[in-house]
Formats: C-alpha cells, sequence, structure tokens
C-alpha cells in the first residue's frame, strides 16, 4: 500500500525539505499573511512575490508540472472570484497613476494573485514533508492536540478507503468486462456500499493494532522535531525578505509615479 495524495516529493533531498517543519509552517502562514495584506488594486509588488516564491520553487526541485496542475484543480474558484469583483466594482476609466486598467480589473488581479500565491505556497508546503511531520510540527506549536489526532487519523484512513476502492474495482471489471451499458447506478452504488462497509472494518483492525502497540493518542514523529539555527535564520531571512516588499514599495511607487 503506497500512496501519495499531498507529500509525492517529500523525500526529495533539498534545502527546504531538510528545514524543521515547525520553522516551514511559520514561514508558509506568515508568508501568505504578508501577501494577502497587500492593498488592492497594487499589482507592482506581486512582480517581487513571484520572483521570490519561483526561487523558492526551484530550491524545492519539486517539477513545476507537478505545482501547475494541482494550481489547475483550484483554479475554476480562482478565476470565478477574481472576474466576479470587477463586474460588481464601478468602471473608474483611467486611474491616477496612468494605468490604463480600471480599478474594478486590477482588483481583481490583486485577487487572483493572492490566492494564487497562496495555493503554490501551501503546495509546497505539504510537498516539501510528510504528512505526519507537518501534523508533529503544528503539534508543537500548540495545536489542540484531538484536532492533531483526528487529522493524522483521517489521513492515515484515507489510504484504506483508496485500497478498498482499487479492489472493489479490480473485483467489477473482473465481472464485468467491458462498458458497462445498463444499471450503472446499481452497479456503482453497490460498489460505493462494499467500500465503505470494508473500510468500516479495516479502520477498526487497524485502530486496534495500534492500540495493542501502545498508542495513547500522541505520534512519536513529535520526539524526532529538532529545530537548528539554520532554520530560525532561513525563515527569519525570507520572511523579512516579504516584509522588505510588503513595507518598503509603498514610498518606491509614489517616488516613480508621481
Amino acid at each position: 500500500m503506497k500512496h501519495s495524495f499531498l507529500d509525492k516529493f517529500s523525500d526529495l533531498d533539498s534545502p527546504v525539505h531538510r528545514i524543521d517543519p515547525r520553522a516551514r509552517l511559520i514561514a508558509a502562514f506568515s508568508a501568505i499573511f504578508i501577501i494577502v495584506s497587500e492593498p488592492q488594486g497594487r499589482l507592482m509588488p506581486f512582480a517581487f512575490y513571484g520572483v521570490i516564491i519561483l526561487l523558492i520553487s526551484a530550491m524545492t526541485r519539486i517539477p513545476p508540472g507537478y505545482i501547475l496542475k494541482r494550481c489547475l484543480a483550484v483554479s475554476p474558484f480562482i478565476i470565478i472570484a477574481a472576474v466576479s469583483y470587477p463586474l460588481s466594482a464601478p468602471a473608474a476609466g483611467m486611474t491616477e497613476n496612468g494605468y490604463l486598467l480600471t480599478a474594478g480589473v486590477r482588483s481583481g488581479l490583486t485577487i487572483f494573485l493572492k490566492a494564487l500565491f497562496a495555493l503554490v505556497l501551501l503546495i509546497l508546503l505539504t510537498s516539501t514533508g510528510k504528512f505526519h511531520s507537518l501534523l508533529a510540527g503544528l503539534r508543537k506549536l500548540r495545536m489542540p492536540r484531538l484536532l492533531g489526532v483526528i487529522s493524522a487519523l483521517m489521513y492515515r484512513y484515507v489510504f484504506i478507503l483508496h485500497d478498498e476502492l482499487l479492489r472493489t474495482a479490480r473485483a467489477r471489471d473482473s465481472r464485468t468486462p467491458g462498458k458497462i451499458s445498463t444499471g450503472r447506478v446499481r452497479v456503482y452504488g453497490n460498489q460505493a456500499a462494499v467500500i465503505f462497509i470494508r473500510s468500516i472494518e479495516r479502520s477498526q483492525i487497524v485502530y486496534n493494532s495500534m492500540l495493542s502497540r501502545g498508542f495513547t493518542g500522541e505520534f512519536p514523529d513529535m520526539n524526532r522535531l529538532k529545530l537548528r539555527t539554520v532554520d530560525v535564520l532561513l525563515t527569519g531571512f525570507f520572511i523579512l525578505l516579504l516584509l522588505t516588499v510588503r513595507l518598503m514599495y509603498q514610498p518606491l511607487s509614489e517616488a516613480l509615479f508621481n
């Protein structure tokens, strides 16, 4: 049973992969907060944000096609939100700084870029380490214990559900070769019922096995985390770089366009 829904490239060796999960979590969420707090209509800072995120992506050695594929899965929601805003905002013609875009379109582009960069940062966060190590990092950062246990168990049991899906699909194909022409709803409904029944049985066996090995609600990964000085320095430099773009761009823009 080998699956990789979130952490397909977590085994790569890169400077980002070697950073402690706590540092990566703080860096990712701080970057998202800084980017999202950018005022509406300011487009130039996103060019700097994009270059920084592109450099981080290159350092992780994660294939760009993988990141693009993940972004395309969520892009319809981002595009709808970005397109809806200009339709609800009044057209302002040429802005005071000489832009040819209306205020609504500029704000829509800002929304799109904010969501896109936040999505890429989350993809990089989940792809540069095992999911259970991220949960261990969150627990070290005072995440509620019950929420951490539920998330860890859900992630483990997703694999069981997927395995049962593969088994029932293989059994169905062996009994009904070719394309199902009639009774599709009934066939797939029966398959779904079998999947959930078998998954419940297997999940109970897995949980009993965990209890027999001394599971008390805490996972051993928490004790293996080691926050190094270089992790703190790299995280601080990354956040400081984004803060510099966020805070220093306003006077630069006024000097350039006024």
